[in-house]
């Protein structure tokens, strides 16, 4: 598997990086257009907003109290509320309020991720996560409400090699991809060959596997986003398995999604 970059350290910096041109381009949308600008499901800019700081509050809380987020995860699974209880609910908070919540949250995850060993084991929606996997969690988090923004709003947003972190998150919870949905988990070796947004290639598995994607890395990232149908994006898919994985499979851990927010999916495979 070829990396761009390794480490806790590398990866705080990207999502930082991240987090940085998400809130550039978010000062500049006029506060009016905050409540009542939608964008992809109809969500406003405010939607956006509150849901990377709720989650940022939630991978806090899974580190500083794992009981008290695994008891709200449960009840947010089933059917309960969306963040923990000592959560403050967003309500109509004006656009500068939201931007320093996030701005808080951001700052609180740096603090609980930045000494927190890669390996240690956290509690998460309807699984467990180790700490390196969690925190690179929120980068593809954070690419995908900017892409959704940016779209909505008609502003640049060009893909850069942080996409390595969401390709790599996606390889690596293939297997729970199909887990998650009570399939079998495929044993068949399986390979991805993506064009960086910088022109390197990145790889990961096995050289010469049968099963294999391979195509531009920001077209993979927008299908495991669910940003895109996989019949809307030129990846070349070779495999019957590689195809069951792109119609279900997505760069976040966790429990599925409902059926009913499932894209219908139409893979052609090679």
């Amino acid at each position: 598997m070829t990396a761009p970059t390794s480490g806790a350290g590398e990866l705080l910096a990207d999502l930082l990086d991240e987090r940085a041109r998400l809130l550039e381009l978010l000062r500049a949308v006029p506060e009016a257009d905050w409540r009542t600008r939608p964008s992809t499901g109809g969500w406003t800019v405010a939607d956006h907003v509150i849901q990377l700081a709720l989650l940022d509050e939630a991978a806090c809380l899974a580190v500083t109290a794992p009981q008290r987020f695994a008891t709200h995860a449960r009840a947010r699974l089933g059917g309960g509320p969306s963040a923990p209880g000592d959560i403050d609910a967003p309500g109509s908070r004006p656009a500068p309020s939201l931007l320093r919540w996030l701005g808080r949250t951001q700052c609180a995850l740096v603090n609980a991720y930045r000494t927190l060993d890669s390996d240690h084991r956290l509690p998460w929606y309807g699984t467990e996560l180790d700490a390196g996997t969690a925190l690179a969690a929120r980068l593809p988090e954070t690419w995908a409400h900017g892409w959704d923004l940016a779209e909505a709003l008609g502003a640049d947003w060009p893909a850069t090699d942080r996409l390595w972190h969401v390709a790599d998150l996606g390889f690596r919870t293939l297997g729970a991809s199909f887990e998650l949905l009570g399939r079998p988990v495929p044993t068949v070796p399986v390979r991805i060959a993506l064009t960086a947004p910088g022109g390197a290639l990145w790889t990961w598995g096995r050289e010469h596997a049968r099963d294999e994607v391979t195509g531009a890395a920001e077209d993979l990232c927008l299908v495991l986003t669910g940003r895109r149908d996989i019949a809307e994006v030129p990846l070349r898919v070779t495999g019957a398995v590689v195809g069951e994985w792109l119609a279900i499979g997505r760069a976040y851990p966790g429990a599925p999604d409902a059926p009913a927010t499932r894209r219908a999916t139409r893979v052609r495979v090679f």
